[in-house]
């Protein structure tokens, strides 16, 4: 089945309509690549098959949209630039006497709670508030449970330790059965709701943003769009952390520097 990037715009359109989401300035190939996977569960061998199936179910285009949903994820992703947070930014932002931090695309959230967990060892336990958000509700129910099955801990606590943890990773959680919990004190810094950045308007006054490899799905003019809402939404000298496959456009360098090249970490300047 071979789906042509003009058919692939006209349905996306008709999905815009029908259900109120736009994926309009989504990668075509990733979607694609998705669609293909999609198919291929549904035993569906032409598009336009598959496109009367999303158009005429509920059920069918949630399953889609879970497909184009961005829900890769880990504790402690990418520890070298965690690392980094922990000895360096950080100290810079307990100079501030309260912080806001939005950790966007945040799926089951490992990230946020990773960045809860990393505060508190750094002795900022009160003056913090973490706004984790998705536009997929069904992952951020997950994430407000803080509850997971872990199968690999070992990995994930050599990552927090990689990251700078300084105690036992599994001693923020407590053991339920197959299955880990985060810990109350850290859930309650964490707030998460719906907001979708292609769509919603800006939230304000962050000391930081982190966004790891959400971007990269988007085209050129959606991706510079969304960065511009970030940088309008940090305080000056706030910090924006990206994902190691992702870049700050040149268009940007008038308004942020990079801080840190290999860790994708910037700075906003005043």
């Amino acid at each position: 089945m071979k789906i042509k990037e003009k058919a692939l715009h006209s349905f996306l359109i008709e999905v815009r309509h029908k259900y109120d989401y736009d994926f309009e300035n989504y990668n075509y190939s990733t979607l694609i690549r998705r669609i293909e996977i999609h198919c291929i569960k549904l035993n569906i061998n032409t598009f336009y098959l598959y496109t009367q199936n999303v158009l005429n179910s509920r059920e069918i285009f949630d399953e889609m949209f879970s497909h184009f949903s961005i829900n890769v994820t880990e504790f402690f992703r990418e520890p070298k630039q965690m690392k980094i947070f922990k000895d360096e930014i950080v100290p810079y932002l307990k100079t501030f006497p309260y912080l806001k931090i939005w950790c966007a695309g945040c799926s089951i959230g490992m990230e946020s709670y990773s960045l809860s967990i990393l505060l508190e060892e750094c002795g900022i336990t009160n003056k913090y508030q973490i706004y984790a958000t998705d536009f997929n509700n069904k992952v951020l129910e997950h994430a407000k449970t803080g509850l997971y099955d872990i199968p690999n801990f070992e990995e994930a606590s050599f990552n927090y330790k990689m990251s700078g943890g300084e105690y036992n990773f599994i001693d923020y959680f407590i053991k339920k059965g197959k299955f880990y919990q985060i810990k109350k004190r850290l859930k309650e810094k964490i707030l998460y709701f719906n907001h979708n950045l292609v769509t919603d308007s800006i939230i304000n006054n962050f000391q930081l943003i982190i966004c790891k490899n959400v971007v990269i799905y988007f085209n050129k003019d959606l991706k510079d769009t969304i960065l511009k809402k970030f940088n309008e939404s940090l305080v000056p000298h706030g910090f924006m952390i990206l994902g190691n496959s992702e870049f700050l456009p040149t268009e940007f360098t008038n308004s942020m520097k990079l801080y840190n090249e290999k860790s994708k970490v910037y700075q906003k300047r005043c």
